[in-house]
């Protein structure tokens, strides 16, 4: 006998898309370095959706490894969804990690790409000679506009500008790796 309870897929795609439909106009804060960053669930998905876009138009696919380095912030918590709602794995790396770790994991994972906060960018400097996957350094800037030297670095204002919004979340498989 089959229950009565909803059953559907519980995939972040329809936490995203809920989160918009229900609380367009609440507030997501963060804390930044001057001050604090305010900006709504609305504001949130168009930027998400955004992101995907310029994600899919610098080549990420599904099951591509996308890695961030990077405090807790507006602009990763829209990584955070950006990237497994394509289909692609993000990979969180742990900022407390030595420069051979983080090298060892970056390879390990053959992470495409490196979403940096702008604080811990000179930790990466070093690493880049030996992660030849990565193609691209995106840093995340806290109102500075230091330049790091890294392979294909890009703000990552400028990145997600350059992207064309989608304009259909995809429909995956609750059980599709993201993270």
């Amino acid at each position: 006998m089959q229950g009565l309870m909803m059953n559907y897929p519980l995939t972040l795609t329809s936490i995203l898309k809920r989160a918009k439909d229900l609380f367009a106009d609440g507030e997501i804060v963060t804390r930044e370095p001057g001050g604090v960053h305010r900006y709504t669930y609305g504001e949130f998905y168009d930027r998400v959706l955004r992101l995907m876009g310029a994600l899919k138009a610098a080549g990420v696919k599904p099951g591509d490894r996308v890695a961030t380095f990077a405090w807790n912030r507006y602009q990763h918590l829209e990584l955070y969804f950006a990237v497994p709602c394509l289909g692609a794995v993000l990979h969180t790396l742990n900022i407390r990690l030595s420069t051979d770790q983080l090298t060892y994991l970056v390879n390990h994972a053959e992470d495409q790409m490196i979403f940096v906060d702008e604080s811990l960018a000179d930790q990466l400097v070093p690493l880049q000679e030996h992660c030849k996957g990565v193609e691209r350094f995106v840093v995340m800037r806290e109102g500075g506009n230091e330049t790091f030297g890294l392979r294909g670095e890009t703000e990552y204002e400028d990145f997600l500008a350059s992207g064309t919004p989608v304009t259909e979340l995809p429909e995956l498989d609750e059980n599709t790796a993201c993270a």
